[in-house]
C-alpha cells in the first residue's frame, strides 16, 4: 500500500489519556495502595474521606494531586486543578476596611465554556497593569470553592500570551482594546440624559498612539476611576471605535500601560524630510520615521486637497512649521503627539 494511499489517523486518536494522581500513586504503591489509604484514614479517627487521603497520600509520595482540567470540569472538581483559559473582563478591586485584603474578579473563557475567577491581596495586583482583558493565562494550584475558581497560596496565574492592544492608528469599528498616551483630559462634566431625564457623567480626553490622535469619552466612569494625566501611558479595555471616537462604558476599564511609557519634551521644530512613502520629522536633536499618511495629521493636516501630490503638501506645511517651539510626546523611536506653540 502506498503511504499516500494509507487513511490518515484523527488529531488526538493516539494521545494516552493523562493519568490521575490516584494512578500514579498506584503505580508507586502497587498492591499496598488500598492498605495506605485505610491506614491514613484511622490515623484521622475516620473522618478523613478516600479522596482526601489519596490527595496526602500524593503529597507525602511527591506526587502532584493537580490534573489541568478545561473550565466546564473544573468547578466542579474536588481536587486542586490547573488551567489555560483567556481573559474576557477584569471587574474594579474591591478594597475591605482597613485596607489588609483586596480582591478582583475575572471572568474567563476556554473552548468549553466559562467561569469566574477570584484573585486575592498581591494576586490581585495583577489586574492592575499586569494582566490586561484579552490576555492567555495559566494558573496552577487552583481550587473551585461556591462556584467560582481561586489561586492557592502554593499555587500560580501568569500571562501565557498578550491580548491585542492596537495603536490608534491601527483601530477600525468595533470593540477593541487601545494603547497610547493621554494627550488631553477634560473634568468629569455632568449631563442630562435625553431619555431618561436622569443626571449622569461622562469623562472626554484625547489618546494618541502610531502617530494618531484620537477623542474618547468615557460615559458614567465609576467613582473610582484613574486620574488621566498628561503624558500618561493607558490602556483602554472593552472600548467600542466608531465614527472616529472611542467610547467607553461600565464594562470598560482603564489601566496604567504596562511598556516604558512616554516622555514628554520640547525643543524646535526643524523640518520634514520625505524618503519614499515616509516622512522625517526633526525635532530638536530627535528624528522620527513614520508613513507620510500618519505625518500630515500630527501636523495639523486632516485632508489632501484633490490634485496636490502628499509628499507636496507635508513639505510646504512643514515649511510653514519650521523654526517653531513644538511640544511633544514620543513612545520609544515613535511620535505619539505634537503641539506648537502660537
Amino acid at each position: 500500500m502506498r503511504m499516500d494511499a494509507m487513511p490518515k489517523e484523527r488529531p488526538g486518536a493516539g494521545a494516552m489519556p493523562e493519568e490521575s494522581p490516584e494512578q500514579r500513586l498506584s503505580l508507586l504503591l502497587g498492591g499496598a495502595l488500598e492498605q495506605k489509604v485505610k491506614e491514613k484514614i484511622d490515623s484521622f479517627g475516620g473522618l478523613l474521606s478516600r479522596e482526601a487521603a489519596v490527595i496526602i497520600l500524593c503529597q507525602e509520595n511527591g506526587i502532584s494531586a493537580e490534573r489541568k482540567l478545561p473550565l466546564s470540569e473544573a468547578r466542579a472538581s474536588m481536587l486542586p486543578f490547573s488551567f489555560s483559559a483567556r481573559v474576557d473582563r477584569i471587574f474594579p478591586v474591591q478594597q475591605f476596611p482597613g485596607g489588609s485584603f483586596r480582591t478582583v474578579r475575572l471572568h474567563i473563557s476556554d473552548q468549553s465554556g466559562e467561569a469566574t475567577l477570584v484573585l486575592w491581596n498581591e494576586q490581585a495586583k495583577l489586574a492592575e497593569g499586569g494582566i490586561f482583558a484579552g490576555d492567555a493565562i495559566e494558573c496552577s494550584g487552583a481550587y473551585a470553592r461556591a462556584g467560582e475558581i481561586s489561586i492557592g497560596r502554593g499555587g500560580g496565574i501568569s500571562r501565557a500570551g498578550n491580548g491585542t492592544a492596537l495603536a490608534v492608528a491601527g483601530l477600525k469599528a468595533g470593540l477593541c482594546n487601545v494603547r497610547g498616551i493621554v494627550e488631553k483630559a477634560e473634568s468629569l462634566r455632568a449631563y442630562r440624559d435625553r431619555k431618561t431625564g436622569a443626571e449622569k457623567s461622562m469623562l472626554q480626553f484625547s489618546i494618541c498612539s502610531g502617530g494618531k490622535c484620537c477623542r474618547a469619552v468615557w460615559w458614567s466612569p465609576p467613582g473610582d476611576a484613574p486620574q488621566l494625566r498628561e503624558g500618561a501611558e493607558v490602556v483602554l479595555e472593552g472600548a467600542s471605535f466608531r465614527d472616529g471616537e472611542l467610547h467607553l462604558n461600565s464594562f470598560s476599564r482603564i489601566v496604567a500601560g504596562s511598556g516604558p511609557g512616554a516622555s514628554g519634551k520640547a525643543g524646535k521644530f526643524l523640518g520634514a524630510a520625505v524618503d519614499g512613502n515616509e516622512a522625517i520629522l526633526s525635532i530638536g536633536a530627535e528624528k522620527f520615521r513614520m508613513p507620510i499618511g500618519n505625518a500630515l495629521p500630527i501636523l495639523g493636516v486632516q485632508a489632501v486637497p484633490r490634485g496636490v501630490a502628499v509628499a507636496t503638501l507635508l513639505s510646504i506645511k512643514a515649511r510653514a512649521l519650521e523654526g517653531k517651539e513644538a511640544h511633544y510626546f514620543s513612545e520609544g523611536n515613535s511620535l505619539a503627539s505634537l503641539k506648537f506653540e502660537n
